[in-house]
């Protein structure tokens, strides 16, 4: 069986418009701009939409004080060089988005939708997408220390070039996930590896992590 790789998202991004601090805030709908060297600190988008939207070398805000993406769509979006301390945007929805060159400390991104998104040479330390639906999400030459895929549904998701610490996917639905050439120190929910895909190597590397999760003694 063939291993279906995630979609590529379609961005077109032509003759954006400056876009500034105060054009942010709670469930407005902005399309075509391009947010530049910003800082989010505290600043509510709560249900805001931003389509065909360019992001570089924004601060989402400090540990203290992340701006508020909570219910918050990006579609045909770019976000490049920026840096989360608390990326805070549960219920959120990505969209044919694009994410390169960017650090994000603790991903907060619960219950979301994500659909045609790639992440490349990000550094992440946590992501929580526990009860999320990502389908065609692409993480590659990323290093993430942690994602918790707990009780999500996962379609066409790969990790090319990419290396992740702590691998969570307890009570999560996969199919056609490619983690081949990843090699987590830990994988919490073994059981519900089921439609993910592995290589050779992995099988042997990943002998006493199975056999652990699933109470087996090897002697």
């Amino acid at each position: 069986m063939v291993t279906s790789a995630p979609r590529p998202p379609k961005i077109s991004l032509q003759n954006l418009a400056e876009g500034y601090l105060g054009d942010i805030g709670p469930e407005e709908f902005l399309e075509g701009m391009e947010f530049t060297d910003l800082n989010l600190a505290e600043a509510d988008a709560t249900q805001a939409t931003f389509l065909d939207c360019r992001w570089s070398n924004v601060n989402f805000g400090d540990v203290d004080a992340p701006v508020d993406l909570t219910g918050t769509k990006f579609s045909g979006t770019e976000v490049t060089d920026c840096r989360a301390d608390t990326w805070n945007m549960p219920h959120g929805n990505l969209l044919h988005t694009e994410i390169s060159g960017t650090r994000i400390g603790a991903g907060v991104v619960y219950d979301s939708v994500w659909e045609k998104v790639r992440f490349t040479n990000c550094r992440i330390s946590y992501l929580n997408l526990r009860e999320s639906k990502l389908t065609d999400v692409e993480f590659r030459d990323c290093k993430i220390d942690e994602i918790d895929l707990d009780r999500a549904k996962v379609s066409r998701v790969a990790f090319p070039g990419s290396s992740v610490g702590v691998f969570q996917c307890e009570g999560a639905t996969l199919g056609n996930v490619d983690i081949r050439g990843l090699e987590p120190h830990k994988i919490s929910g073994v059981h519900s590896l089921r439609g993910a895909t592995i290589d050779d190597t992995q099988l042997m590397l990943f002998a006493e992590l199975f056999a652990s999760e699933l109470g087996i003694s090897v002697e």
